[in-house]
């Protein structure tokens, strides 16, 4: 898509899961700073950040709560992977872009000559992947790239193998086609032109597929983009009683299945790689429309069908120029052309096991609409998660989320909006992004250590581990996976004081094997101030370093596993269960060596990631405080029966992250938060008594906290979950 080239678009096109609860129940963002949502020693909550969004106006933003009814997604290979792209993002107006007047002067120039001079850089890539985005979707465009034999020169080809790599090498999937080559002396796609189409497109992609045949099945080659019959009355939209619309349907079919039995033949990994299926222009109708047929493929389950949809339409997608135009969303009522295509492609498709992802979608920004722009994004991302959609936003100049110019997101508030409900196979990731330069560490430790050195933590029932010195520069922490173990994640956490104020620090870790990962005291992964209900994310370097100091001197941390999966994707609950053995170590002897080499670098956003599984929940949409109810159970005490209302902690009535922070802080400082704190949200007796919502009876740990984010994250839905 050249976005400013779409006038109209079919009306005919018409869309969750998981609802995060915040303190307040919507996400606030501002223009100046943002809470996200408190993460406590578990991150199965979105964490605190700072957020700074760039060229909007003055105000605030939120992002909604919301809970819709999701269907069934049947269980299959096909339907897992594209799950697992889970959110994705397109590099438009790029290798896409077209110059058939040479007024570009090079043909390598043609790649920056329709997105204001940038060239696609590794750094843009790691910023797309570092907030969140699983898939690039990568259109390119050929015909100014071949010679008359349509043969593709060396420099473009080398050119795209080098942008696909960059993501690649990022261990992100991405999605490879032909764009903007429709046209009649290339592919235009009616019986008049087949011959000529057919002869284009398998030669083209004959030698796309030879160059990238070795590449794993994370390679993913889309056949064609959008193929219509350009200037033609019904270019945009189908009329299925129109026979020049039922010829481009059928010679579409024809073309795909050339285009497929091109590439099963290349060799290679391309005789079971996953393609992409488009129908006419790439639309809803297109492939839902009676003449439209997926291509007969030799290997089973290896189709994807391709769908673009900017919804609704007049606020979506149409020019501010357009009559249709609209800058306004409204969430109660704007949502029936998004209701209506997710559900026409899931209940043809999805729902019978053929997976669907959709390669375009977004809003187009209206003079700074950003609020509108917010709840748009995240319904649809929503509403097709729900589905078992896959969805990728259109990047460029109108639907901008990425300022190319600095590896910056111009748009971050919309970037956190589709990430919160942007639903992977086995868990879902909300990210928030910090939209400045900082400064990353990155450290290589080489280890040669005897066990003779090793003091390994004792265990604590609460989760904590004992070592018996000071920690200093490193620490380490060993896993012995299961058998069936596929991945799992944790940290190891500590609750710091300074200067009268408590906070939480993590180091992160994860793995997907048995594994002894090291853990470099000086680069925590998420500092916390949780001092105060609303939590904050730590960026003064001062405090950081204090923080870093205290805790070499300390003797002792929270060893916690997160979230783990089984070989398959399926959640293991608990997550320690995935391990045969989760221990943390320091090392104390001087005879061993332990070499870490660090690299300081600027990188132009951060990201704090929690994962959680894809278990989904129905309940309504609600743009306020949503209330939580949990069962109710009697707990007799010597003089009187009392109600207790497991996981309200703050005895507000409702149960959300709040309920969470409370027993955190309550643990981290008592004199100020526990039962007797000289804090007006101090813990009380009824609210300890309501915290103790996991393994009723062993009084209040920071297991329960865990277990009020896991019911806030709709992952469980009733307390207490165990008695002792």
């Amino acid at each position: 898509m050249k976005s400013f080239f779409k006038k109209s678009f079919s009306a005919f096109i018409a869309a969750v899961t998981l609802a995060s609860s915040s303190v307040t129940g919507r996400t606030l963002f501002s223009t100046s700073a943002a809470s996200i949502q408190f993460n406590s020693p578990s991150t199965l909550s979105s964490s605190a950040a700072l957020i700074e969004s760039r060229n909007v106006q003055a105000g605030s933003y939120t992002i909604p709560d919301l809970n819709i009814p999701s269907k069934s997604v049947p269980d299959t290979e096909s339907i897992n992977f594209v799950k697992d792209m889970r959110l994705g993002w397109n590099l438009g107006n790029t290798l896409d872009a077209i110059d058939d007047t040479g007024w570009v002067g090079s043909e390598m120039g043609i790649e920056t000559c329709w997105n204001g001079g940038y060239k696609t850089s590794k750094e843009m890539i790691d910023t797309v992947k570092a907030a969140g985005f699983r898939t690039v979707r990568i259109p390119v465009s050929w015909h100014n790239h071949v010679d008359g034999n349509y043969n593709i020169t060396k420099q473009w080809m080398d050119r795209v193998q080098e942008v696909v790599d960059y993501a690649i090498d990022d261990g992100m999937y991405v999605i490879l086609n032909v764009h903007h080559d429709n046209d009649e002396k290339y592919m235009y796609p009616d019986s008049k032109h087949y011959e000529q189409s057919k002869k284009y497109m398998t030669t083209v992609w004959t030698q796309i597929a030879d160059r990238f045949k070795d590449y794993d099945n994370k390679l993913i080659f889309e056949t064609m983009n959008e193929p219509r019959l350009v200037n033609h009355q019904y270019e945009w939209w189908i009329n299925p009683s129109n026979s020049d619309c039922i010829d481009a349907i059928k010679t579409i079919n024809k073309l795909n299945q050339d285009i497929l039995n091109t590439i099963r033949s290349s060799g290679g990994n391309n005789g079971t790689r996953y393609v992409a299926i488009p129908g006419y222009d790439c639309s809803v109708d297109g492939a839902t429309n009676e003449n439209f047929q997926l291509p007969t493929d030799k290997v089973q389950n290896r189709l994807i069908v391709a769908v673009h949809a900017y919804l609704p339409y007049g606020f979506a997608l149409a020019e501010q120029s357009d009559s249709q135009s609209v800058d306004y969303f409204n969430i109660n009522t704007d949502t029936g052309e998004i209701n209506q295509a997710i559900d026409k492609v899931y209940d043809k498709y999805v729902s019978k096991g053929i997976p669907v992802y959709i390669g375009e979608y977004g809003a187009r920004d209206k003079g700074g609409n950003v609020q509108p722009r917010i709840d748009c994004a995240a319904y649809f991302t929503a509403y097709a998660s729900s589905r078992g959609i896959t969805c990728c936003w259109w990047d460029d100049i109108s639907f901008m989320l990425l300022d190319r110019s600095n590896c910056t997101w111009k748009q971050s508030e919309i970037v956190a909006a589709i990430n919160k409900y942007a639903r992977g196979s086995a868990e879902s990731t909300i990210v928030t992004t910090v939209s400045k330069p900082v400064t990353t560490t990155t450290t290589t430790t080489t280890s040669t250590i005897s066990d003779s050195s090793k003091v390994y933590g004792k265990k604590g029932s609460d989760g904590t581990v004992d070592f018996g010195s000071p920690i200093g520069d490193i620490a380490f922490v060993e896993i012995k996976t299961g058998s069936n173990t596929g991945f799992m994640n944790g940290c190891l956490g500590f609750s710091p004081s300074l200067d009268g104020k408590s906070y939480w620090v993590a180091y992160v870790w994860e793995t997907k094997k048995s594994d002894t990962i090291t853990i470099d005291i000086n680069s925590p992964k998420q500092i916390m101030d949780v001092s105060t209900t609303e939590a904050t994310a730590v960026t003064d370097e001062d405090t950081i370093a204090k923080l870093v100091s205290n805790i070499k001197k300390q003797k002792t941390a929270f060893l916690q596993a997160w979230y783990a999966s089984d070989t398959s994707g399926k959640q293991i609950d608990p997550a320690e269960s995935a391990a045969e053995s989760l221990e943390a170590f320091i090392i104390v002897s001087g005879n061993d060596t332990v070499t870490t080499t660090t690299t300081t670098s600027t990188s132009s956003s951060t990201t704090t990631t929690s994962t959680t599984s894809s278990t989904t929940e129905t309940t309504t949409i609600t743009s306020s405080t949503t209330s939580m109810t949990t069962s109710t159970e009697t707990s007799t005490t010597s003089d009187e029966e009392e109600q207790i209302s497991y996981g309200d902690s703050n005895c507000d009535g409702q149960i959300d992250i709040a309920d969470a922070v409370l027993i955190m802080q309550s643990l981290a400082n008592p004199s100020r938060y526990g039962i007797n704190g000289d804090n007006e949200k101090h813990i009380t007796d009824i609210g300890l008594k309501n915290a103790d919502c996991y393994n009723v009876g062993d009084g209040v740990t920071n297991n329960d906290a865990v277990e009020i984010q896991k019911f806030c994250l709709h992952l469980i839905d009733k307390f207490p979950t165990k008695q002792v």
